[in-house]
């Protein structure tokens, strides 16, 4: 039987979306992984698979509206609307300094419910940041959706930090599992990440 997420994991290390070797995070902490999700919109059918698992997951919830955060959730967030045929927001990362001087680029009413769009947690810092301008508007909602969850305590930290609740479609240890039984990567890779992260 066809595994979607499987295919999806395939399909983000074929693409270069997930590469091994030895990498600086923006953090400036060292890494044996860097997932780049930044590039999808290079790949339409990648595009396409990502809009429909997070629509898998988002179909459970009861929001109003989408928001996505830039720069790397905000092409998801157009296509996850387009799949989903719902509104999309985005709270701007630099306040609008002319026109007129927007912090959220979209349509919306205070009050409505939102749910936010991100493309991966680490710390969780950006999704705070992003809720803070959201919520600063009158938007109400304390849910977002990631594609991957990198397993360095982000979805606790902010649940505790900040009342919001994180839902990944994939930890890394899932993804890293896909890529094992697609014959992809082998056991001692995935040790070798999860070991040098502190996972296990």
């Amino acid at each position: 039987m066809e595994n979607p997420l499987q295919n999806l994991a395939v399909t983000l290390y074929e693409t270069g979306a997930v590469k091994f070797g030895n990498f600086t995070l923006h953090s400036g902490k060292k890494s044996p992984i860097y997932i780049d999700l930044r590039i999808v919109v290079t790949y339409p059918h990648l595009l396409k698979q990502i809009a429909k698992a997070y629509a898998t997951v988002l179909d459970q919830m009861d929001f109003d509206i989408l928001s996505a955060y830039p720069y790397a959730g905000l092409p998801l967030g157009v296509a996850i609307g387009l799949e989903m045929d719902r509104p999309l927001i985005y709270p701007r990362k630099e306040m609008k300094t002319y026109g007129t001087g927007k912090s959220i680029e979209g349509i919306f009413e205070v009050g409505q419910e939102t749910v936010l769009i991100e493309d991966l947690i680490t710390s969780g810092k950006s999704i705070a940041e992003a809720f803070a301008i959201l919520k600063a508007a009158g938007l109400s909602g304390n849910r977002s959706v990631v594609l991957i969850d990198r397993q360095q305590g982000g979805i606790q930290q902010l649940a505790a930090e900040n009342g919001i609740e994180v839902t990944a479609i994939m930890t890394l240890t899932h993804m890293l599992d896909h890529l094992i039984a697609a014959g992809k990567i082998d056991e001692a890779l995935k040790d070798k990440v999860l070991t040098q992260l502190g996972i296990i």
